[in-house]
């Protein structure tokens, strides 16, 4: 029997299933219904153990994307940017998908202390300015702005 929307589980996406978002999903399993975008089909039974969804998906390829916007009220991205470039062309389509959507209520994005620069070894929190120092620092600022 179908529950009422009022008592369904929750939908989230969980995009980057590498250590954190495996954990996610354990610690989740339950209390969401648990999506897991993956561009690899050998993930599908590992990802269905930690209690999710597996779905086929590449972020370097928007197309590959295009259901899965309408399917989760909240999305967890903890995947990498590209090795290369100045941008984040990954965190680009994933938001075009779930715009055009319009579905997602809440996205969170987890990026890294590296987009601050060297602090040398000095507490700060996120109020301070960015300063990436590397290139792979500039890209999670890049995705940062898309936000």
């Amino acid at each position: 029997m179908t529950q009422p929307p009022c008592h369904r589980r929750p939908t989230l996406l969980v995009v980057g299933c590498g250590d954190v978002g495996m954990r996610v999903l354990k610690l989740l399993r339950g209390r969401w219904r648990l999506l897991a975008l993956t561009s690899t089909p050998a993930r599908f039974a590992e990802l269905r153990a930690a209690g999710a969804v597996p779905l086929l998906g590449n972020l370097d390829d928007a197309s590959t994307m295009s259901r899965v916007g309408a399917l989760a009220d909240a999305v967890l991205h903890l995947a990498p940017p590209p090795g290369q470039g100045a941008n984040d062309p990954r965190t680009a389509h994933l938001l075009q998908v779930l715009a055009r959507a319009g579905r997602v209520k809440r996205l969170v994005y987890a990026s890294t202390t590296g987009v601050y620069g060297d602090a040398g070894g000095a507490q700060f929190d996120e109020t301070r300015p960015v300063a990436p120092g590397s290139d792979r620092a500039r890209r999670r600022v890049d995705a940062e702005q898309r936000l």
